[in-house]
């Protein structure tokens, strides 16, 4: 620091950028998800039907075209997030990903082989898939938590 101006190089105007970006990305998924989250309630209550029947309400077209959009929506976010992170972030995430799909790849078979042999009910997707996501999150926050 020279008298009360302090100097910044050039690495730290781009780490401000890439730390700038990544939070922009990171609010555009949250956008993307909550805009997603208030259009099925609006199609709740304006169908007035409970929620696990808000999709069959409403026609084909209008269902194909906001999955499409949502899906684009969801590859762009992900592509934008890959390209605002460094290397270690990158490294932590495939470590998540890797084990949220072990954990699919585990659960999965095990409890239709299960439930095939009459032993368990037919597999729970929604279980199944909130298990993965969790599995993932639980490995990318050790990998964080390890690296302080």
């Amino acid at each position: 620091m020279t008298g009360t101006a302090m100097q910044m190089g050039e690495g730290e105007f781009r780490e401000r950028a890439r730390r700038r970006r990544f939070w922009m990305v990171i609010g555009g998924i949250a956008a993307a998800g909550m805009i997603t989250g208030f259009v099925s309630g609006v199609l709740a209550g304006y169908n007035q039907v409970p929620p696990d029947q808000v999709w069959a309400s409403i026609p084909d077209g209008i269902a194909i075209g906001f999955v499409a959009v949502a899906l684009i929506a969801f590859n762009i976010g992900c592509w934008a997030f890959v390209r605002a992170i460094d290397e270690v972030e990158l490294v932590d995430n495939l470590w998540g990903s890797t084990i949220g799909f072990f954990v699919y790849a585990m659960l999965f078979p095990a409890w239709w082989v299960l439930g095939e042999a009459g032993v368990v009910g037919e597999p729970n997707h929604w279980f199944i898939f909130a298990a993965s996501l969790g599995a993932g999150g639980i490995a990318y926050l050790w990998r964080k938590w390890r690296a302080r």
